[in-house]
């Protein structure tokens, strides 16, 4: 072979160099945390949040009260499973259970029945999909972006005392601290700006955006599975449906829990009639995806009495189809708002990026939090 002269390889150092720059601030990772409640997590090995193939997933010992000094209501067990490798299982005292093969890729509830999830290692360390588990258990999932200290992933039982917004704000030194010190960890240059948070954009009545809880919810008997792609990360709302679209449905309503979102039905008719509609929705989303609702979406005249037998009734206080009607409304919101969504995919991808770039705190209507 040729020798090529050590004037070659200098050019070339020289070049790389000039074309590939130090890796620079704006360059850097996104970098998630953890927190429970409202207390910041350091987990053994300094294990925190990671995303494969879009969906965010934490380590299992979020879910060790001894690791974390949260109880949040569910624990964990390790061992053996049917495959013989690693198998978690989480479960709480009420009776809700999941069961993960990791080695199978599968997860079954306490019954026997699969599940539309999976785990996955990291480092030979469980990794649990959070949404997922957090709506199986009846825990808040938050997915927290900020500018300059990373994406908060925080988990919360109904023993949270503080919003996202007041935890985000409170804890602002030590989010931005450990954010420092992952990047650190990873040999990347550290941010020299500023990680004070910018002031909240106020909405029209004086209050804080961020302080405005934001329910979202559309009816999806209808819509395709491109409505999945509208949904920035971390954004997850009410999936709707009626019960005769159930059947034909079934990949939608797989592929959207399995995304994190929340599932409910729409019903129509008298008291006798919603209630025989809602025993066998939720007998076919059992077959479709191993889940039931009680969340309903009903005519006002049969809320008193569903709520009374059990249902949880959405009720929206934002129903428009123009996009501007929509954000106008939740602008002048004091207090918490549930936006029923338009079929239209157009006006659900104007709308969920601004409410996003707004700040708003963007909530997924669970069973626990209605």
């Amino acid at each position: 072979m040729k020798k090529r002269p050590a004037a070659f390889f200098c050019a070339l150092a020289l070049l790389l160099a000039l074309v590939l720059p130090a890796l620079g601030v704006n360059d850097l990772p996104t970098v998630y945390l953890l927190a429970t409640n409202d207390k910041f997590c350091d987990l053994p090995g300094g294990a925190l949040p990671t995303v494969s193939n879009g969906v965010v997933y934490v380590p299992y010992s979020v879910f060790d009260k001894n690791a974390t000094g949260v109880d949040l209501g569910v624990y964990y067990g390790i061992g053996l499973g049917q495959s013989r490798g690693t198998s978690i299982t989480l479960y709480s005292r009420s009776g809700g259970m999941l069961i993960f093969e990791i080695s199978m890729g599968t997860c079954r509830d306490g019954k026997d029945t699969a599940m539309p999830f999976r785990a996955i290692t990291i480092n030979a360390v469980p990794y649990v999909p959070a949404a997922a588990v957090c709506s199986f258990f009846g825990l808040q999932y938050s997915f927290l972006p900020t500018n300059n200290r990373g994406t908060l992933i925080r988990i919360s039982s109904a023993d949270a005392t503080m919003t996202d917004s007041q935890f985000l704000s409170t804890g602002a030194q030590a989010m931005t601290t450990r954010y420092n010190n992952v990047l650190k960890n990873m040999n990347l240059p550290v941010p020299t700006t500023s990680a004070t948070p910018a002031p909240a954009t106020s909405s029209a009545p004086g209050g804080a955006k961020s302080d405005v809880r934001v329910y979202l919810a559309v009816d999806a008997s209808h819509a395709d599975e491109s409505l999945l792609s509208l949904f920035p990360e971390g954004v997850h709302i009410l999936f709707l449906f009626s019960p005769d679209s159930l059947i034909s449905q079934s990949g939608l309503i797989r592929k959207a829990v399995a995304a994190g979102h929340s599932v409910g039905l729409t019903v129509s008719g008298d008291h006798s009639e919603a209630l025989g509609q809602l025993d066998e929705a939720n007998r076919l989303l059992s077959h479709i995806a191993r889940i039931r609702t009680r969340l309903v979406y009903a005519p006002a005249e049969l809320r008193e009495t569903l709520s009374a037998d059990g249902w949880l009734c959405w009720q929206p206080n934002v129903n428009e189809s123009a996009s501007y009607a929509i954000l106008s409304l939740v602008d002048q919101a004091r207090s918490d708002v549930r936006v029923q969504l338009p079929e239209s995919l157009s006006t659900i991808g104007r709308v969920l990026p601004q409410l996003r770039e707004e700040g708003y705190d963007l909530r997924t209507p669970i069973e626990t939090d209605l």
